[in-house]
């Protein structure tokens, strides 16, 4: 368990804003991140916080502990004595005076002040508010939507599995598998068209 939440406590700082802006339907920051596209700029900081301002960042910042801890404890159930632990940790730490900082660094590389402010004034919006709440609802229901149309397949894709599985151990069996020939350890195979030379016998051990 000490463990388990050691790893966890890690793993939530690493998430904590990435839980947040998903929730609030915040564009997600992508996997590699891109060149700055201009220099930071006071204007292009300020559009920034236009942008945090208009996606609600700092007022869920709370809400979003809770729901990160709730959404650990719904997998791990053993975690629940610990729930009100984690929430006060997390929230003494997950600040928006430390996140802050880090975020603005983060859009400014990513996004132009154009962009900036062009997000912001969506999100502002009436339309972009109502993409900010109902975004997670669409995306569960996308998700249920998904497993809908594909569970009616699912034999199929077994038998794919086991298809593959199968040719993989004859792969194994044919040579790949260790110990086998052409496999680590095994006696190296000859060429294609060729065959092995023959074996010599063991000499005998001299006689005393």
């Amino acid at each position: 368990m000490r463990s388990r939440l050691a790893f966890f406590a890690s793993l939530v700082v690493a998430l904590a804003f990435s839980a947040a802006a998903c929730k609030k339907g915040a564009p997600a920051a992508p996997a590699t991140p891109t060149p700055a596209p201009t220099p930071n700029t006071a204007a292009q900081a300020a559009a920034a916080q236009e942008l945090f301002k208009a996606l609600k960042l700092q007022s869920g910042l709370s809400d979003t502990a809770n729901a990160m801890i709730d959404s650990e404890i719904g997998r791990n159930p053993g975690l629940t004595p610990y729930r009100e632990v984690m929430v006060g940790w997390l929230k003494k730490y997950m600040t928006w005076e430390a996140m802050q900082p880090e975020l603005t660094k983060m859009y400014t590389e990513t996004f132009t002040e154009a962009e900036l402010k062009q997000m912001a004034q969506f999100y502002a919006s009436p339309a972009g508010q109502k993409s900010l709440e109902k975004l997670p609802e669409m995306m569960q229901r996308t998700a249920m939507t998904g497993a809908r149309i594909s569970q009616p397949h699912q034999d199929e894709l077994r038998a794919a599995m086991e298809a593959k599985s199968e040719e993989l151990k004859k792969q194994a069996a044919a040579g790949g598998g260790p110990g086998g020939p052409g496999g680590p350890g095994g006696a190296p195979r000859p060429p294609q068209g060729q065959k092995r030379p023959p074996q010599r016998p063991a000499a005998p051990a001299p006689t005393p």
